[in-house]
């Protein structure tokens, strides 16, 4: 274990500059035809990187999932694999990256993010990636930001794409899965393991998962925000509003935001403006932004149809059998630590008795990130073999 923390300690600055900018050639190689869910399409070689201890070659692969409507479409991802002697095994770790605003974030096209996953796969791990819908290959759509199902969909089928890609190149995996991420990550995180576990158990079986500072409770973190005077993020919970919006047809943007802002928030999420670019162009001041009526029945008991669109995608109300550590900053800014807290004390009630909760000190939701990093590769290292 100390060999991994040192390794991850020297690339911890990486992986916060990969988080940063969240918030090559080759041939391409045809394979199997997207006949159905997780099918791989075409893979291409990306780049090798000489990390520690092993070298990483990174791969760009193209496979068939559903969006949120449940229509076929094409996605994509990065995967990196360790080049170890011929026959070793490796685990497989299932990556979701933390939110984006531009489409040259994501992990198969950014190279701060194909340098980051690479150092991690450098470890030992062969890391799976995926772009999430909205992003890389489908990149004409709108992401579906905070959406359990998509994003759970969208991570399943790119580790069955993955699979088949490694044994057609004869890459030996062992039988064990690991899942982390970090904020939207985090919560992909958790919604992936919670469909692993519920409904692919017979196919995929989670040795451990690592899931930090993602709104598992978006009911109270829609309150907390909505209650706040002024929030200096608003381009977080705009995405989910209008990400919403989009994916369950309900068309009150105008309802939601005053005047001014209702044409920012129905162009600016589409992969082409930054988060710093919305964030400007957004009011910081709460009552601003919002309609008087809607911001009302956010901030307390009142009826609007959001609230029950964000009640359906809450994703802390269940029992993990794997092995589940949360991690979250008490200070969080952008996600209230609420969340880790009530998703553990739930998990706990609900009988499960592998999750615990690591907790940050620093003072903001970008600070946190190198220590998860530090905390989630100590505890995958009490569970993983053949690093």
């Amino acid at each position: 274990m100390n060999r991994l923390i040192i390794l991850i300690l020297n690339i911890s600055c990486l992986f916060f500059a990969l988080f940063l900018s969240a918030c090559g050639g080759g041939g391409s190689s045809a394979s199997i035809p997207a006949g159905e869910r997780g099918g791989l399409i075409s893979s291409s070689f990306i780049s090798s990187k000489q990390a520690l201890p092993y070298k990483v070659d990174a791969y760009k692969i193209i496979y068939s999932t559903i969006d949120a409507k449940a229509s076929p479409i094409k996605a994509s991802g990065l995967l990196a694999i360790p080049k170890k002697n011929g026959g070793e095994k490796s685990p497989l770790l299932s990556y979701q990256h933390g939110t984006i605003f531009l489409n040259s974030q994501a992990p198969s096209i950014s190279a701060t993010s194909i340098s980051g996953i690479s150092t991690l796969s450098g470890i030992g791990f062969i890391v799976s990636a995926p772009d999430y819908i909205g992003y890389g290959e489908s990149a004409s759509m709108m992401h579906p930001y905070i959406h359990a199902e998509t994003l759970a969909n969208t991570s399943i089928d790119m580790l069955r794409a993955s699979k088949t890609f490694l044994k057609q190149k004869n890459i030996q995996l062992n039988s064990q899965l690991f899942l982390t991420g970090y904020s939207e990550g985090g919560y992909a995180t958790l919604a992936l393991q919670k469909k692993l576990q519920e409904v692919h158990s017979n196919e995929f079986t989670v040795t451990a998962s690592a899931a930090a500072a993602g709104p598992f409770d978006l009911t109270e973190t829609a309150k907390t925000i909505a209650n706040k005077t002024t929030n200096n993020k608003p381009a977080f919970m705009s995405f989910v509003l209008k990400a919403y919006d989009n994916i369950y047809g309900l068309n009150i943007i105008s309802e939601m935001y005053q005047p001014p802002y209702v044409d920012i928030i129905n162009t600016y999420f589409d992969g082409q403006h930054s988060g710093s670019k919305i964030t400007t162009d957004l009011s910081h001041t709460t009552s601003e932004l919002f309609n008087t009526p809607f911001l009302m029945a956010l901030q307390g008991d009142g009826q609007h149809i959001i609230k029950d669109k964000l009640a359906l995608n809450n994703i802390y109300d269940w029992k993990p059998t794997a092995p589940t550590r949360l991690f979250h900053g008490i200070l969080d800014e952008v996600v209230p630590y609420h969340n880790a807290e009530k998703a553990l004390n739930t998990m706990r009630n609900n009988g499960a008795t592998k999750v615990s909760l690591g907790d940050c000190s620093l003072k903001s939701h970008v600070a946190c990130v190198a220590p998860f990093i530090i905390d989630t590769v100590s505890f995958f290292s009490g569970y993983a073999h053949d690093l």
